[in-house]
């Protein structure tokens, strides 16, 4: 007769054999991604301001400015988890790095979450924002809606430097009607906070208020 363990240990190979994939952080088969272990590299850093994308209390403006939220830093494990999610090879983590997201997070009191759009000539088929989204409003109980876009061609923003980015104007992107919502902005990832910020104006310009960025991780913020 066969073990607990055994049985285990054949369960686990059975599910690897059907569903060929293992838990990138702790390697677990059979599991896309362990809740634990996605859990376990949420550590939020300090809020950033979305205006400047100074620490908060920012130094620049008032106290109660709109914040960028960001659930851990875009570094090891939790890079690689982002460029897995990009490169396309399992989707299914956009949901559920979202999910995750907003277990870190007090559910905001928002209307609509909007996230930042692709590239114009982008070749991915998805937007690995939108999905992190959709597992965020899921928990949060919360619309999840595509409402910008890109109005101009420019470089996608791994292609760009710091200076680029900063001189984003808010006219790179155009918003559907949104007046009168309260909107919270969605991302994978933050590096200076200049895309966040051009979107919130651009959103403002068309009677939103936005109240503030989730973001699944962030490099540190180069001013």
């Amino acid at each position: 007769m066969l073990s607990m363990d055994t049985l285990l240990e054949l369960t686990k190979l059975g599910a690897h054999m059907l569903w060929p994939v293992s838990c990138p952080v702790c390697g677990a088969v059979g599991e896309l991604l362990c809740e634990p272990c996605l859990r376990s590299l949420l550590r939020p850093p300090l809020p950033r301001c979305l205006l400047c994308g100074e620490v908060i209390p920012c130094k620049i403006h008032k106290s109660d400015t709109a914040r960028i939220h960001t659930g851990a830093v875009y570094a090891g494990d939790m890079r690689e988890l982002v460029l897995t999610l990009k490169k396309g090879k399992y989707k299914a983590l956009g949901p559920l790095m979202g999910k995750a997201l907003a277990s870190v997070f007090p559910r905001p009191a928002l209307d609509l979450l909007v996230p930042v759009p692709l590239h114009l000539k982008s070749a991915r088929r998805y937007n690995q924002a939108e999905l992190i989204a959709k597992g965020l409003g899921e928990v949060w109980d919360i619309e999840v809606r595509s409402a910008a876009c890109w109005t101009v061609d420019v470089p996608t923003r791994a292609g760009m430097g710091a200076a680029e980015r900063l001189s984003l104007s808010s006219e790179v992107f155009e918003f559907e009607d949104v007046s009168g919502l309260r909107i919270g902005l969605v991302d994978d990832v933050c590096t200076t906070g200049s895309t966040l910020s051009r979107l919130a104006k651009a959103a403002q310009k068309r009677g939103a208020e936005v109240a503030g960025a989730f973001v699944l991780a962030g490099n540190s913020f180069v001013r």
